[in-house]
């Protein structure tokens, strides 16, 4: 048996067979015992399967011979020879104890080395720091905390840091960990899979490779398919403690493989997927990543100098928003600030600004000033985008066509042309790759940058048709809804489709208003969309809204979509839509305080009217006109006005339009010093309340309750305002409410009542607030001045 390594220098003689080398051979020597030394994992067999050599090891001083054995090799003894299946090295050393001795004949494929190599370093791989890290407080807490709760468990410890891209995810990662790093005192393993860039993702088996290298594993030693990769890694690492930084991550079939499953070491991936996966069935925990806070944002915009002028501070607010508050864009912006040269910040940021109204120069401004793809936001966003699937991608870029801040299911569903829940399984998608953010129960949005980005997308790969098809089906959507809503909310009034067209009805009063108290920014955004692409949709959208805006005292939202209604209707050549926005305008103004001018419109809308032998419309546009009139005080002419409208409407039988007019009458004959046909009036208001919307059955008792105030019958009239405030109250109109409060209180006060006055009036001012109404401040001094 002869183990050493040839010396191509040595002579011939060099060939022959040493004494000392016979006797190794054949297992005999004179003196002491000699020991064999076979290094770490390399097991020999017999042929019987028995153990002939276990892997060993020796801190041998005076060795005879040199050589080494792999880690991994397997020896086998076979017909007197050992035939190792691997690269075997072995040191011989004559000194210290033999463990294992090996005698026989040949050995086969052995290589015999001087010395070992030196082992690898414990890897340290993580990328450094990045410059300027800030702010993350709350980030860094939770994943502490998370961190400590796993220690508790004997479960594979593994956190995910997902958001979308540009929000710093890999930043918050890598100071996370280098932060915490000694508490792994194996090391820490790195890799960038890929998941979201311009290059080839990295396949699990690839990166398997690399971190199996790192452990000191010979190239020759690592198996060529990816399970086996996986058990020897996952051999390698048991009972060790490291920490590993799988970055960008694409799935988590992907990273499953490069999970350890012990315990003792921690994984964090970073992601735009949430991989909800690798949370079921490894128990991650999950951290989602907001941008900055607006404060944070700014704060990094002045570079956290002291003594800012307020000027300043509100261009880089403004500057902060439009960059979505996000850690990349946030940094272009810095960057391009500094290489500009212009004089100050506050000059830099206008000018800036300025280039970002248009949502699409947005996306141009936020691009590198150098060849570097990863800090460009287009492709940085369009790396999320690329490689989902076809029916994710069309879905994400056709709610780019919605105009609201957030959007429903069944939004998406109409944009979309599919069913509800598979528009509601596609938007849960787009959540998990953080395209698209949660907003409420069936509700989602998109981060501003992510909205211009698939605002961008759908006009550069949908086809124009599809576009236009797409946008009439969610106006059609919102028309529907809006239309069925008003059909509870004021059933005896005009609509705009026919019973034939109308939608699905809602159940309830509730949550008709209910529903448009949700969907009102999204309204008049979508009254905004449909302006000179839709116009035929457009005005109807915007006068089937005016019932919801008036309940909730939305005067100017209510002016706005009236003078956009106007415009489309004028421009799709329909004289009844033209009218009826003309009469809903002028009551808009009106309750504007722009009394004379509303006046104006509706003898506008009149006469549209009569030219288009409407008499319904008139009647009700000379209702208004009356209460325009009365409200500049021309009682004598609001008189005669309001006669012809009540005449108008009693001929046509309209119960509810007749209701209106009688508690208008009553104002009138109030205004006119005439208490007993106010009462009247309002009596027989009051009397078609089964006709009657709520709004109108408590304008009619507000009426009444003034009456009896007049005639001094306080109790009366404390009980009538009541009456009113909760006939209000039902209706949803918190002004009307308010103000029959105010006026119940007084009588309270009157009567003695100091603590329900007082009560009263906290209730009143509690509405006022919450709709916004700047009448609270008259009822906060009113409480001042009950003390």
């Amino acid at each position: 048996m002869r183990w050493w390594k040839r010396n191509p220098d040595a002579d011939a003689d060099a060939d022959a067979e040493t004494e000392a080398e016979a006797e190794i051979r054949t297992g005999r020597r004179n003196g002491p015992d000699v020991p064999v030394v076979v290094a770490d994992t390399g097991d020999a067999h017999a042929a019987d399967g028995s153990t002939a050599v276990s892997g060993v090891h020796s801190s041998a001083d005076a060795p005879l011979v040199h050589g080494q054995v792999s880690d991994t090799g397997d020896a086998y003894a076979t017909a007197g020879s050992i035939a190792n299946t691997g690269h075997l090295h072995i040191n011989a050393h004559f000194s210290n104890a033999a463990h294992t001795v090996v005698q026989a004949e040949v050995i086969n494929r052995l290589t015999i080395g001087e010395t070992a190599a030196p082992p690898l370093p414990v890897p340290h791989q993580l990328p450094s720091r990045v410059a300027g890290f800030r702010d993350r407080v709350e980030a860094l807490s939770s994943l502490n905390a998370k961190l400590e709760g796993r220690r508790l468990a004997d479960d594979p410890a593994v956190v995910i840091v997902s958001g979308m891209g540009g929000v710093g995810k890999t930043s918050l990662a890598v100071h996370w960990i280098h932060s915490i790093a000694d508490q792994f005192p194996d090391g820490q393993l790195y890799a960038n899979l890929r998941g979201f860039s311009d290059g080839p993702t990295a396949t699990a088996s690839q990166v398997l490779e690399q971190f199996l290298r790192a452990l000191d594993v010979p190239a020759d030693k690592i198996p060529h398919d990816e399970d086996s990769r996986a058990a020897l890694f996952r051999s390698l690492t048991h009972g060790r403690s490291l920490l590993l930084l799988l970055d960008n991550a694409l799935d988590a079939r992907q990273v499953r493989p490069l999970i350890p499953s012990a315990g003792t070491s921690l994984t964090v991936i970073t992601s735009r997927n949430r991989l909800p996966g690798l949370a079921v069935q490894l128990g991650a925990v999950r951290m989602g990543l907001e941008p900055f806070d607006g404060q944070v944002a700014v704060q990094m915009l002045i570079d956290d100098r002291e003594g800012v002028p307020e000027t300043e501070l509100l261009l880089a607010g403004s500057l902060a928003r439009k960059c979505g508050y996000l850690p990349l864009t946030l940094r272009i912006i810095l960057e391009r600030l500094a290489t500009r040269g212009i004089g100050s910040f506050g000059d830099g940021a206008a000018e800036i600004i300025r280039e970002l109204q248009d949502a699409r120069a947005a996306l141009d401004t936020f691009s590198p000033l150098d060849d570097d793809s990863s800090t460009e936001l287009r492709v940085v966003l369009s790396w999320s985008y690329a490689d989902i699937p076809h029916d994710l991608a069309r879905m994400f870029r056709l709610l780019g066509l919605h105009p609201g801040d957030d959007f429903s299911a069944a939004d998406a569903a109409a944009l979309a042309a599919v069913e509800q829940a598979e528009a509601v399984r596609r938007m849960d998608r787009l959540v998990q790759l953080s395209l698209l953010e949660p907003s409420g129960r069936s509700r989602f949005r998109f981060h501003d940058l992510l909205r211009a980005f698939a605002a961008e997308r759908v006009q550069d790969d949908e086809p124009r048709a599809e576009i236009g098809l797409a946008r009439r089906r969610l106006l059609s959507r919102y028309l529907s809804r809006i239309d069925a809503a008003d059909r509870i909310l004021a059933p005896g009034r005009r609509h705009v489709l026919s019973a034939e067209e109308a939608g699905e009805p809602f159940t309830s009063y509730e949550e008709a208003l209910a529903w448009c108290d949700s969907e009102r920014l999204n309204c008049m955004a979508i009254v905004r969309a449909a302006a000179n692409r839709e116009d035929d949709l457009c005005w109807r959208i915007a006068m089937a809204l005016i019932t919801p805006l008036v309940l909730r005292s939305y005067h100017a939202d209510r002016r706005e979509v009236c003078e956009i209604g106007l415009g489309a209707a004028r421009r799709a050549g329909d004289g009844w839509g033209e009218a009826w926005s003309l009469m809903s305008l002028g009551g808009a103004l009106q309750e504007l305080g722009l009394n004379e001018e509303a006046a104006e419109t509706q003898r506008e809308a009149v006469a549209l009217w009569r030219a288009l032998g409407d008499a319904e419309g008139e009647g009700k546009s000379l209702n208004n006109l009356g209460d325009a009139l009365i409200a500049q005080g021309r009682l004598a002419e609001a008189a005669q006005v309001m006669e012809d409208a009540l005449r108008l409407r009693r001929s046509l039988g309209n119960r509810r339009e007749i209701a209106i007019s009688l508690f208008l009458l009553g104002d009138l004959h109030l205004a006119q010093g005439d208490p007993e046909a106010a009462e009247q009036s309002y009596r027989e208001s009051l009397a078609l309340r089964a006709s009657a919307d709520r709004q109108t059955v408590g304008f009619a008792l507000t009426g009444l309750a003034e009456v009896a105030l007049l005639r001094g019958d306080l109790d009366a009239a404390q009980a009538t305002f009541d009456e009113a405030a909760n006939a209000h109250g039902e209706s949803g109109y918190p002004y009307g409410q308010a103000v029959a409060l105010r006026s119940r209180a007084r009588c309270l006060r009157d009567l003695g009542r100091a603590d329900d006055a007082h009560a009263t009036l906290l209730t009143a001012l509690a509405l006022l607030q919450a709709a916004g109404d700047p009448a609270a401040d008259e009822v906060r001094r009113q409480l001042e001045d009950y003390g």
